[in-house]
């Protein structure tokens, strides 16, 4: 069984969403499954068939979340220098065609959100940034078509 690596704030974020799932969202539903229940003849009952598919829902991803967790493992250290791109660092890159400038978090596919600043390792970019140096480009062909980039800065530490 593969273990999926986590930073340590991806993996507090995710016991934390657990526990908002178990200890509100999850009694609040299942709140509104007993009142809609107690309107009577439940095959008619709109209101809690909806309730019941908000409670599976809410059931499926403390599932998905518990099973994520238990197979995780924090990462906390590297054999890779502090001048090179690595997991759980912070690159600034320049898009060398369009000359935007991005931030991105290296996290694992479980935390990633491009949105959010946070970029898997295992994207196309993510693999191309592993291990390069501030100054290096680099280039990827993702579905969308090549890219090229430049690391413009590496920050390994308090952010």
């Amino acid at each position: 069984m593969n273990k999926a690596l986590l930073t340590q704030e991806g993996y507090w974020r995710l016991l934390q969403e657990l526990k908002r799932l178990r200890r509100y969202v999850r009694p609040l539903i299942l709140e509104e499954v007993m009142e809609a229940a107690a309107e009577g003849r439940l095959e008619k009952n709109e209101s809690y068939w909806e309730a019941r598919s908000r409670q599976a829902q809410v059931d499926q991803k403390i599932h998905s979340l518990q099973e994520l967790i238990s197979q995780s493992e924090v990462l906390v250290g590297t054999n890779l220098t502090p001048s090179q791109v690595r997991f759980n660092c912070r690159v600034k890159v320049c898009n060398l065609a369009t000359g935007e400038i991005s931030i991105f978090h290296l996290v694992s596919s479980a935390e990633a959100d491009v949105r959010q600043g946070y970029l898997s390792v295992e994207s196309p970019m993510g693999k191309a940034l592993l291990g390069s140096r501030v100054g290096e480009r680099i280039g990827f062909n993702p579905p969308g078509g090549h890219r090229a980039y430049q690391v413009l800065e590496i920050q390994t530490e308090g952010f």
